[in-house]
């Protein structure tokens, strides 16, 4: 069950209140209220257009738990695996994975549109804590921990560079070489938050590494598929750092590339594999996600016979 206390003076109406706590739309918000399963004060609420006020306790109750093997899913998200311990997720381009204190009201971010699906799924929802990020307009895999033992567990892998992060990119001009690193240091501007990439250490700079490899390539216009591995995990990093090079990300305005291309950075993070250790079993979990449509339409115009599986 979800529980929402109102606790400030927005004169919200209860469909508003239902939609920004699970990350739904107004339809299916309204809809929930219709079938009684928003209850204000422990009873059922049935117009969306009621205003609970300051201290009023707002519960939804789930449906019937999901049917096994059936997918979970929200707005901007699919669930791709689920365990006692950890929730992986594709996310897609657009969503935020934490809270931003943006004003947008449909803002919801990633972690509370994964919490309430899980709830309305029938499993248990209470909290989930944020394992590692990806910027808003990169899609691909987001993991989450659902309880906190677990969770120390996995930030103690990810701080000591254990998982295998591999994204799949398509940048705005071609590596001279096949293979080989990105590093250098990393300087982010605390007022506008962009990135970037040093050949030497300054004040609040930090390291950063990125293994990649050239998949497929094309002369015009100069186009090239990208595999990037991180050794480190920075801000912005595979984005700023290919920039750096030479070759943005296609779509990437932020860094200076000059195509459009999908409308965002031309990123996605297609794997991701959990030693054991971390996980506290006898084997590694490997997790992948396909490519999704804006990108995949660019690869199948641009290199039509690329197998794109990371």
């Amino acid at each position: 069950m979800t529980r929402i206390r109102v606790s400030d003076d927005e004169n919200a109406t209860l469909a508003v209140r239902v939609r920004r706590a699970l990350g739904v739309s107004h339809r299916e918000a309204r809809e929930l209220i219709a079938s009684q399963r928003v209850l204000v004060d422990g009873r059922p609420a049935t117009d969306p257009a009621r205003r609970p006020g300051s201290g009023a306790e707002i519960e939804i109750v789930p449906p019937r738990p999901t049917r096994a093997g059936r997918t979970i899913a929200g707005p901007g998200f699919r669930v791709v695996h689920l365990d006692r311990d950890l929730v992986a997720i594709d996310k897609d381009p657009g969503v935020v994975v934490v809270p931003t204190g943006s004003p947008d009201d449909d803002d919801v971010p990633l972690v509370a549109r994964v919490i309430a699906a899980l709830g309305l799924a029938g499993h248990r929802a209470d909290a989930l804590w944020v394992v590692h990020r990806i910027d808003r307009e990169t899609s691909g895999l987001v993991l989450f921990a659902r309880r906190e033992r677990a969770y120390h567990r996995l930030r103690r892998a990810f701080r000591t560079r254990r998982p295998v992060r591999e994204y799949l990119g398509i940048t705005a001009g071609i590596p001279a070489e096949q293979a080989g690193e990105l590093s250098g240091w990393l300087h982010e501007d605390p007022r506008t938050h962009r990135v970037t990439a040093l050949s030497r250490p300054v004040e609040g700079a930090v390291n950063a590494r990125t293994l990649y490899r050239v998949l497929a390539r094309r002369a015009r216009p100069p186009r090239a598929l990208v595999r990037f591995r991180l050794v480190t995990g920075r801000r912005n990093q595979i984005r700023a750092q290919a920039a750096a090079a030479g070759w943005p990300l296609v779509g990437d305005r932020w860094y200076g590339a000059g195509d459009r291309g999908p409308g965002r950075a031309a990123l996605h993070a297609a794997r991701l594999e959990i030693p054991a250790a971390a996980l506290g079993r006898r084997g590694p979990l490997v997790l992948e996600a396909p490519l999704p449509s804006d990108l995949g339409r660019l690869v199948r115009r641009w290199f039509p016979d690329q197998d794109t599986k990371p």
